[in-house]
């Protein structure tokens, strides 16, 4: 009868786990992730991969109804489903020179995938670019990049983020500038 305590217990801390999605991240993130490393030549090695689910930003929610925030965070979060991150560090002695003929490279890999890029930024130290994919012609999935001589960091939203940018832009209009 104790075993079966035991199991019974290991079986829901399982199922919690895999609902709130903190186990890792999903085979669709991994493999972008593949895909944006391949050329390094594990020259980059896994420091941080982490995936947030829905159980887990509906606890972020619920923590935010508590806090004294001006900003409608918990109505955001309410729109996500998921948030996956990873950061690779740098392990070679190769250091990294963004160029504008690396950001196209990565533009043109990221749309063969079916990403859309909408802002991309290169200066001689980093390298970041912003992609989007739309179902059904609004906004669902959000894929950041960013690369620099001791990381690459990705990170992908998925959710309802057209009502997320509906939201920001009816508290805060157009001035972005004073968004913190």
């Amino acid at each position: 009868m104790n075993s079966k305590k035991i199991k019974f217990a290991m079986g829901i801390i399982l199922v919690a786990l895999l609902f709130t999605g903190c186990i890792g991240v999903d085979r669709g993130f991994r493999s972008i992730r593949d895909y944006v490393l391949d050329p390094a030549n594990d020259q980059f090695e896994k420091e941080f991969e982490f995936s947030f689910g829905t159980v887990s930003i509906t606890m972020a929610e619920l923590v935010m109804n508590f806090a004294d925030v001006d900003e409608p965070v918990d109505e955001m979060l309410s729109e996500i489903s998921n948030v996956q991150v990873g950061i690779y560090k740098n392990n070679s002695d190769v250091r990294i020179n963004p160029s504008i003929e690396e950001a196209k490279f990565l533009t043109n890999k990221m749309k063969n995938a079916g990403w859309d890029c909408i802002v991309r930024s290169v200066d001689k130290k980093e390298m970041t670019a912003v992609f989007v994919k739309a179902q059904d012609d609004e906004l669902h999935r959000l894929f950041v990049i960013s690369v620099n001589n001791d990381e690459v960091v990705l990170a992908e939203v998925l959710g309802n983020l057209h009502k997320v940018i509906e939201i920001a832009i009816r508290e805060k209009g157009f001035n972005f500038a004073n968004m913190h």
